[in-house]
């Protein structure tokens, strides 16, 4: 348990330096430091492989594109979805938070339309379906013994060139998913289920109380709600769940 609660708190601490390096970089990313870690995780072909690289993709070449406090408040949907998807779930919850989900995201691609807001709306709305993509794909994966170690010579250019915080990020996030691999291994106790809740919410936060960068007010109100309603949500389904075993 206690090594177990180590690589939680590491995975946790690797989240804040990932979002630190998109904030600092402001989004200027190499894109091969965002495909390294998706090829390290992908074990093999399949439609949910396909799935992910490509949804990783399509998120890497938006980041330029997009006030990155937006591009990281993103990635709340995941408790979401983990709430909206789970046994405990129905029609009307996942009907409801779609509703909820759909019309914020309507409310910050109105603002960016509208110039009040940087970025793009049409790459909010991909970086949007490209995160539950992601999710989807994520939710079809196991945790497996071998990796392509290889891909990270694919860090070696970036190195030569001293895209120094393009190698700390892609670094980083294999550091996130082999923490991740081994914790849902350890079946004495739901660390999946924290570290969807914890990792997008620390991310965030790093970026809140980070003085090198500043959170635009929709964005902030906008993760806010996405995170109550994924509460809200889940206290509502395990209430409901306790009464009818009453």
């Amino acid at each position: 348990m206690l090594v177990s609660t180590i690589q939680f708190f590491i995975a946790a601490l690797l989240s804040i330096v990932c979002a630190r390096v998109l904030g600092v970089s402001e989004g200027d990313i190499p894109l091969v430091a965002v495909l390294v870690p998706a090829l390290w995780l992908i074990q093999k072909r399949s439609f949910a492989s396909a799935v992910f690289f490509v949804s990783v993709l399509v998120y890497g070449l938006t980041l330029p594109h997009q006030p990155i406090t937006l591009s990281v408040s993103v990635w709340i949907l995941f408790p979401l979805l983990m709430v909206i998807s789970s046994k405990r779930s129905n029609l009307v919850a996942v009907a409801i938070s779609a509703l909820i989900v759909l019309t914020l995201q309507v409310g910050i691609m109105s603002t960016q339309t509208s110039g009040k807001l940087e970025g793009s709306a049409v790459m909010t709305g991909f970086q949007t379906l490209a995160v539950i993509f992601i999710w989807w794909s994520a939710s079809h994966w196991k945790p497996a013994k071998e990796h392509r170690w290889w891909v990270l010579v694919l860090l070696l250019p970036l190195w030569v060139a001293q895209f120094t915080y393009g190698i700390l990020f892609a670094l980083s996030a294999i550091g996130i998913m082999s923490s991740l691999e081994s914790l849902l291994r350890n079946k004495s106790f739901k660390w999946g289920k924290l570290m969807c809740w914890t990792l997008p919410t620390v991310g965030f936060a790093a970026l809140v109380i980070s003085p090198q960068v500043e959170v635009p007010n929709p964005v902030f109100v906008v993760w806010l709600c996405l995170l109550g309603t994924a509460w809200i949500t889940d206290y509502v389904l395990q209430t409901a769940e306790y009464n009818e075993e009453i």
